[in-house]
């Protein structure tokens, strides 16, 4: 990956995020740029990936330290602007593996002094390689030496509930209501679909929905459509192509009583 090419795809995904958000997108950039200067978050990565690479030496842990925060993923980022821009008392995440997008949110959390994640993961090696999505390979099972979350530094923690267990069995139980939801777990149609319809009525009025990984079924899409929710959508910027990677949902968007969404 090219660290530059991948700054300017960057630039352009903030761009259409502010478009959609219909945010000023100079404030979305000093965001970025608050978290390309934090030197401190970048240190806490790196000491992450010194003391799992013994263990695992896949994804962002093939590098014995990253000299910029730009080799993460833009839904990352986009996170991070999120929860800066919104401050969200109570964030939602299913799926956790190695904690890349949870610690961008943690960090976020840290900045604002305010709000909570909480996180659901059930590691893929946990559960019936029948019940996997055949896009889920052995890299992404966890090590039996580390644990869900292994990038997530220990100053992190104090804002973050993990619960280890079925995201379709562990949200009915929430009784919070959820600013922020990252949908990152298992990515089936089906499973989707029944995840996203069990968090639908815990979601606050102004809550936004977050997707990964979106080319590995329609799920995201075909919930859209239900909905009539009016989704943005993302590439994946320089890490394997210009794919679809992350939808954004924002409730009571301006857009959705202008245009239908239709499937």
């Amino acid at each position: 990956m090219d660290p530059n090419l991948c700054k300017t795809l960057n630039h352009l995904s903030l761009e259409q995020l502010s478009k959609y958000l219909n945010i000023d997108l100079k404030k979305i950039e000093e965001l970025y740029s608050e978290l390309l200067e934090d030197s401190q978050f970048l240190g806490e990565i790196n000491e992450q990936i010194q003391l799992s690479r013994k263990f695992y030496q896949k994804a962002i842990f093939k590098h014995e330290e990253l000299d910029s925060i730009d080799w993460m993923a833009i839904q990352r980022i986009i996170l991070y602007i999120l929860v800066r821009l919104y401050k969200p008392a109570v964030c939602l995440e299913t799926g956790v593996f190695y904690g890349g997008n949870t610690c961008f949110i943690l960090n976020a959390l840290r900045r604002n002094n305010f709000g909570e994640l909480i996180s659901i993961d059930l590691p893929a090696n946990k559960i019936e390689s029948s019940e996997r999505h055949f896009l889920v390979g052995d890299g992404e099972n966890i090590p039996q030496e580390l644990d869900s979350g292994f990038l997530i530094h220990k100053s992190l923690k104090n804002k973050w509930n993990f619960i280890r267990g079925d995201s379709l069995q562990e949200i009915p139980k929430i009784e919070k209501k959820v600013d922020l939801y990252i949908h990152d777990s298992e990515h089936s149609f089906q499973f989707i679909k029944k995840e996203m319809s069990l968090i639908w009525n815990k979601l606050s009025d102004n809550a936004i929905i977050v997707a990964d990984d979106l080319d590995w079924s329609n799920g995201f899409f075909r919930f859209c459509v239900e909905k009539k929710i009016y989704p943005l959508i993302i590439t994946d910027n320089g890490k394997s192509g210009l794919r679809a990677r992350t939808g954004i949902v924002k409730l009571g968007h301006h857009l959705e009583k202008q245009r239908e969404v239709v499937g």
